[in-house]
This record gives C-alpha cells, sequence and structure tokens, in this order.
C-alpha cells in the first residue's frame, strides 16, 4: 500500500478515526494495514463545513446532527463520517453547497452555526471496514474550509474566494441576506453571508399588546 507523500495527511487520518471510530476499526487500518483497508485519490468539489453553537440550557446536539444528515441528503451532499473538527459535507455543486447553508441557518432554531464554504482539491481515504467502505476526506480543501467556518460569526455564511466567484450571481438573487466581501490590498479574502432575522412568535405578540 503505497500513502501519500505526506506524513500529516495520514496523522489527521489517524486521529480522526480513533475518534469517531471503535478502537479496532483504528487497529485493522493502522497497525496492520492491508492494501485493501485504505486506498487514496484525489477529488475535487465545494465542502460545506458547519459547527454548532448551542445554548447553555440545551442538550446534546443530537438534533443538530440529524438535522445535518437530513439537509445534505437533500441537497446530493456527502456527509463526513470522520470530521476533524466540526461536521463536514461534501458537493459536486457549490449551488448546492450554498442551499444547504442557507437552509441550514434558517432552520437552526436555538442553535446557531458557524458556517464555511471552500472550493477545491483534498484527499479521499477510502476505509474498508468489514466490507463497507467508508469515505473520509483530508487535507487540501478540508483544512481551508475548516479554517474558513472557524472565522464565521455564529448564524452567518463565510465563503472562500474561489467559492464566492462561483456563487456571486445567485447570491446577489438572494433578498432575505446581506452580503459583505473582505480584502486583502485588491485581492478578495472572503465574503459573508448573513441572514434577515426569523420572525419571533414571542416579539409578535409583545408587539400587539394593546393594539385595538
Amino acid at each position: 500500500m503505497q500513502y501519500p507523500d505526506s506524513v500529516a495527511l495520514i496523522d489527521a487520518l489517524s486521529q480522526r478515526v480513533l475518534r469517531h471510530l471503535p478502537p479496532s476499526a483504528w487497529r485493522q487500518l493502522f497497525l496492520s494495514p492491508g492494501a485493501e483497508a485504505l486506498q487514496f485519490t484525489q477529488v475535487r468539489g465545494t465542502l460545506l463545513c458547519a459547527a454548532a453553537q448551542m445554548p447553555a440550557w440545551t442538550t446534546a446536539p443530537v438534533a443538530s446532527l440529524r438535522d445535518l444528515e437530513f439537509l445534505a441528503r437533500a441537497h446530493g451532499g456527502e456527509l463526513d463520517p470522520c470530521p476533524q473538527a466540526s461536521a463536514l459535507v461534501s458537493f459536486d455543486d457549490p449551488h448546492a453547497a450554498l442551499a444547504m447553508a442557507i437552509e441550514l441557518q434558517q432552520l437552526g432554531g436555538e442553535v446557531r452555526y458557524q458556517v464555511g464554504m471552500a472550493t477545491g482539491e483534498c484527499t479521499l481515504a477510502t476505509l474498508a471496514l468489514e466490507g463497507i467502505a467508508v469515505p473520509v476526506l483530508v487535507g487540501g480543501a478540508v483544512d481551508e474550509v475548516e479554517a474558513v467556518a472557524r472565522q464565521a460569526a455564529p448564524g452567518s455564511i463565510r465563503i472562500a474566494p474561489g467559492t464566492y466567484r462561483e456563487v456571486e450571481e445567485a447570491l446577489a438573487r438572494i433578498t432575505s441576506c446581506m452580503v459583505a466581501t473582505e480584502y486583502e490590498g485588491e485581492e478578495l479574502a472572503a465574503a459573508s453571508l448573513t441572514m434577515a432575522p426569523r420572525a419571533s412568535a414571542f416579539l409578535s405578540t409583545f408587539a400587539g399588546l394593546g393594539l385595538t
């Protein structure tokens, strides 16, 4: 079996498998791996990274993960089973990634998400575990989109320059959001999309008190 040149790539994959899969799976893959256990392919696509910001009074983000899984399938995305830090979804179409990001923020309820989007190449590691192929993305655009998401304000969508250029026309047609662009000199550094506040039933009721 031939590994990618970067030792850091293998280490990142090892840590993610150990964090999300049983220890027996890690031992199978990294202590005595066979040629069929790990396969690597370079792929290109648009990645969406989402980190849930949970209110202090909520419980574990089980419902949040369920929402992510549902939206990923609905928009044709693939949810990574072993994200490095936050939920990671891959898309062939950047517009599908944008549609999911917007819907995620609109349906978040009490949960606010830091969402990042980036387009580029990364390594698809296909793990063969007990006859089941488990696809995990690592390196390249994965690192970029996670860095972009960390810089996003809760409730917003931060978009890397390459992805922004691909969806710029679609963003111009969305009336329920505000788009802000950031530059380093004359170069676009990032764009941030902030959705209009959701209507609040409590505030609507409060505002109507005393009116006749």
